[in-house]
C-alpha cells in the first residue's frame, strides 16, 4: 500500500499555487432524506441521498508574493495531494467560494493566516490530465 507524504501537497486557486501550506481539510457530506414505508423488508430504515456538498480550510504561512485570495470571491480549486509533478497525480477540484481569511503572527513566529471556504457545485476527484 503506498503511503504519501502530506509535505508534497500542492493547492491551487485559479491556476495559482497559494502560498505556503502548512494543512489543509476537505470535508465532504451528503444529506439524506427517510424513505421508509410500510412494505420495507426487515424492519429497517431506509434513507436515499439527497444533496452533497463539500467545503474546507487551509493554513499557510503567509507571503504576499504567492498570490492572494479575497474573501467572498469565487476561485477554481485544485488540490494535488502528491503533489503537482507527474500527469498521474490525483487532483481534486471544484469551485469555491472563500468564506474566510484570518490572519496572525507572533513575536518569534511566522506571519500565518487561515482560509475557509464553501464548495458551490461539485467535487472531482481523478489524475492530473
Amino acid at each position: 500500500m503506498a503511503c504519501y507524504a502530506g509535505r508534497n501537497g500542492v493547492l491551487k486557486m485559479g491556476g495559482t499555487a497559494v502560498a505556503q501550506i502548512t494543512s489543509y481539510t476537505v470535508n465532504e457530506t451528503a444529506d439524506t432524506a427517510e424513505c421508509t414505508h410500510f412494505d420495507t423488508v426487515g424492519g429497517y430504515r431506509e434513507y436515499a441521498t439527497t444533496f452533497k456538498a463539500f467545503d474546507g480550510s487551509l493554513d499557510v504561512v503567509w507571503n504576499r508574493q504567492d498570490g492572494d485570495v479575497v474573501v467572498g470571491d469565487t476561485y477554481a480549486m485544485e488540490l494535488f495531494p502528491e503533489g503537482d509533478d507527474t500527469a498521474t497525480d490525483w487532483k481534486i477540484s471544484g469551485n469555491v467560494i472563500i468564506t474566510g481569511f484570518e490572519m496572525s503572527a507572533e513575536t518569534e513566529g511566522n506571519v500565518e493566516g487561515s482560509i475557509s471556504f464553501q464548495g458551490n457545485g461539485a467535487l472531482t476527484r481523478a489524475a492530473e490530465v
